[in-house]
């Protein structure tokens, strides 16, 4: 009886939901649900990581360093206004696609103090996700470039990994899987070309 090898290297090891709204914007989050936040230094910013919460999207100190899937966790700049208040919380990194509604991302007194240099912060820092904090993952593919599942039926409009210029596939039926290098897929509401549903990118 022979002996053979065993392949050890999985197929996909990560995948994104493409048409799903879970990624944070770019943007200002829009409800501080807690904010009372005093002696940061007046007219100023920095970039603060998470410590908490129950968005598990969030780089922190730990993971920083280290990319987990196909990127960093998501990171928020805290600006203050001239009474060392929070003036706002801005998302850099936007993170995986991950978010939903309700979801919370807290920040420590001790995480601030290191982001600004200072010892005397008092108060707290909570955000509380909304709908419309959220968005669909770019589809642009940049170092990994993913193959596709299709769910639901339909054509897809993307770029393949050697091409400049976009192709519909047409007539995709439910359930298929595309083995194809895919440096753009084109996932945004407003791409009407796109019919397809449930679109997962594949790693």
């Amino acid at each position: 009886m022979g002996y053979y090898q065993k392949n050890l290297s999985d197929f996909a090891t990560g995948a994104i939901e493409m048409q799903e709204s879970k990624t944070l914007k770019s943007a200002a989050l829009s409800n501080l649900s807690t904010n009372t936040i005093a002696g940061l230094p007046a007219t100023s910013s920095a970039i603060v990581y998470a410590t908490g919460g129950t968005y598990p999207g969030a780089a922190t100190l730990t993971t920083i360093a280290t990319p987990r899937g196909v990127g960093l966790g998501a990171t928020f700049l805290v600006a203050t206004d001239g009474a060392g208040a929070v003036a706002s919380v801005t998302v850099q990194n936007q993170g995986p696609n991950v978010g939903a509604s309700a979801q919370t991302i807290e920040f420590s007194l001790a995480s601030l103090n290191l982001a600004f240099g200072s010892t005397g912060i008092t108060g707290a820092l909570t955000a509380t996700l909304a709908g419309g904090d959220l968005e669909r993952p770019s589809g642009t593919f940049t170092t990994k470039m993913p193959s596709l599942y299709v769910g639901g039926a339909g054509d897809i409009k993307l770029t393949l990994a050697s091409d400049d210029q976009p192709i519909v596939i047409k007539g995709i039926t439910a359930n298929s899987f595309l083995p194809l290098s895919v440096k753009r897929l084109y996932n945004l509401t407003s791409d009407t070309e796109t019919t397809a549903t449930d679109i997962l990118a594949l790693f």
